[in-house]
């Protein structure tokens, strides 16, 4: 299924704004990666990418050994199913904080899974509308420092 131009737009900006994310938390992300322009995002992951071509995995910049995944799940309502597969992943790969990009909430047994597994896995959960906010918000707050620097 070949994803709207919206779509494809919404996954690009997100992947981009996580990257970021990654890279002040101080993960090894080139800038190569966050500076990817859409056409080469198309190029990489094909006009009928599903979200789960998006995953990431960053080590720490002094420490290899502390890795990070981020997942983005297809469905829209992640469920105890989508959960134990991405725990099962990172235990057999060594791997104890992800960070889970949403499109709506978890189901309850979701969030009950990640409470009876914290002190194993640290595990971060962003709806998608929150990571557009702070798209949003990043924008705005460069396009204000611009402002007020013109102002000086």
């Amino acid at each position: 299924m070949v994803l709207s131009d919206d779509e494809i737009r919404r996954l690009f900006r997100i992947r981009k704004t996580v990257l970021q994310l990654l890279k002040d938390r101080d993960y090894f992300v080139g800038d190569f990666e966050i500076n990817m322009s859409r056409e080469q995002f198309i190029s990489k992951f094909g006009e009928n990418m599903k979200r789960e071509d998006l995953i990431i995995n960053k080590a720490k910049r002094n420490d290899s050994s502390d890795q990070i995944y981020v997942f983005f799940p297809e469905e829209p309502k992640v469920g105890v199913k989508t959960m134990k597969t991405y725990t099962n992943r990172m235990k057999s790969e060594n791997v104890f904080r992800a960070i889970l990009v949403v499109q709506q909430n978890l189901t309850p047994f979701a969030r009950t899974c990640i409470n009876e597994i914290s002190s194993k896995f640290h595990l971060e959960v962003f709806q998608v509308k929150f990571i557009a906010f702070m798209i949003f918000g990043f924008h705005f707050r460069s396009s204000l420092c611009l402002v007020v620097k013109d102002l000086h």
